[in-house]
């Protein structure tokens, strides 16, 4: 009671009162204003993008690409090694290295496969490196190279190095990809 007859005694209290509902009213409308043009803003950009996925939903493409992407993951797949365990992924490298330095005639080189390790950002494949030294025969190791590149599982050169001098060397590197977990005979 006392605060009410405050408020009608003192015209500066209820000046003071005026101007600070005022002050506070003008924050809610400015705010309210800020808000409406942030959700129009919010409505025109959903929108468009609701446009332009209906103009991408009439493309009758769509399934023919899905079936192209699905045959391209299918023949990709089939290009990728296939070993049940890593240890596994690892003792096939290195017998496909050894068995290819043989089939060149490489009979001064040497091959370690290293242990198979998750590609990043693709679940269930696992590459495995393997490094060749050995003397350096031009012929030889072109044939070694076209052998490489030419096997009809996923085979990449990494690294080549040739070193000259007296006895001339050269250091391959090469990535084998795996299908991680699947048995199989490549």
């Amino acid at each position: 009671m006392n605060l009410l007859n405050e408020y009608r005694n003192n015209p500066r209290l209820r000046l003071g009162i005026w101007v600070i509902l005022a002050i506070l009213t003008a924050y809610v409308i400015l705010f309210l204003s800020d808000l409406e043009q942030s959700l129009r803003e919010d409505y025109r950009q959903s929108a468009d993008r609701l446009a332009k996925l209906e103009v991408l939903a009439r493309q009758k493409e769509w399934t023919d690409r899905a079936e192209a992407a699905k045959s391209s993951a299918v023949q990709a797949e089939g290009r990728l090694w296939k070993a049940g365990t890593r240890g596994m992924a690892q003792a096939k490298v290195q017998s496909w290295a050894d068995r290819l330095l043989k089939d060149k005639g490489i009979t001064d080189a040497r091959s370690q496969a290293e242990p198979a390790r998750d590609v990043p950002g693709y679940d269930g494949v696992w590459q495995v490196s393997v490094r060749i030294s050995g003397g350096f025969d031009f012929r030889k190791l072109a044939e070694l190279l076209h052998s490489v590149e030419t096997n009809p599982k996923l085979v990449t050169v990494e690294q080549l190095d040739v070193a000259s001098g007296e006895h001339p060397r050269f250091v391959l590197v090469v990535r084998v990809y795996f299908q991680a977990g699947i048995l199989g005979t490549s």
